[in-house]
């Protein structure tokens, strides 16, 4: 007898079958640390992955996380210390969606299951660097940071708060170039072009930006637009 499946069971099997492929390719991690930003809707996690082989990394790489039955993020690793095997993840978890619910939730001791993926391009026209990213792309723009010389691509850099978050003391002590940007209900588009038109952009290499889709795309497009602009423009939208 011939079983028939509607359109939406035959789209369950299909996800079972691929989270069943994702899942053979992914290894298990153990979380070390979890902290928590005031609001606690920004959340880093320390990771112990010994396999993930970052000192070969010229580019800046993601890792895809298991974070639910069926559901998988991909995330940024920063600060990695190649000897310990660690890097952090900065999450930032104040919308509804199970990458947010597994950051919330998630604890010292608990094994993790994550790979890496798909990786950015990172500058290689010597020079300054001009970065712009909102919250979620913290960890992009501290791994491009970690993976250039800051003395031969010294980098300015933006980050749009949605939310009026306290930054961590030593996040601002080991990144005094990095300028937090916070503006109650003002766009992040607005804000962060009030601070790009701050800079005498001719001075750059090379511009980044990283975030939200149509943020990214809106401020590529202006940059395009801007006879002072010869940078290149590395541009990366993670979700909209």
């Amino acid at each position: 007898m011939w079983l028939l499946l509607t359109k939406k069971e035959m789209a369950n099997v299909l996800k079972k079958a691929m989270s069943g492929l994702f899942d053979k390719m992914l290894s298990s991690a153990k979380v070390i640390d979890v902290k928590y930003w005031n609001p606690s809707s920004m959340v880093e996690i320390e990771v112990h992955f010994p396999t993930l082989q970052t000192e070969k990394w010229k580019t800046i790489h993601r890792v895809k996380c298991r974070v639910g039955d069926l559901e998988y993020r991909d995330y940024t690793p920063s600060s990695w210390d190649t000897g310990k095997g660690t890097f952090k993840l900065y999450v930032e978890a104040g919308h509804d969606g199970a990458g947010s619910r597994w950051a919330q939730q998630i604890k010292a001791g608990d094994e993790i299951l994550l790979g890496a993926v798909h990786a950015a391009q990172i500058p290689l026209k010597e020079g300054r660097i001009l970065c712009m990213v909102d919250l979620s792309a913290l960890g992009h723009v501290l791994s491009l940071k970690q993976l250039t010389d800051q003395g031969r691509f010294p980098m300015d850099v933006a980050v749009f708060l949605h939310e009026s978050f306290h930054i961590p003391e030593y996040l601002q002590k080991e990144n005094p170039e990095f300028e937090f940007l916070y503006r109650e209900n003002e766009h992040n588009v607005s804000v962060l072009e009030e601070w790009l038109m701050s800079k005498k952009l001719a001075n750059y290499e090379s511009i980044c930006i990283a975030g939200n889709t149509p943020m990214v795309s809106q401020l590529r497009k202006k940059l395009k637009a801007n006879p002072q602009v010869g940078a290149r423009i590395l541009a990366q939208g993670f979700w909209s």
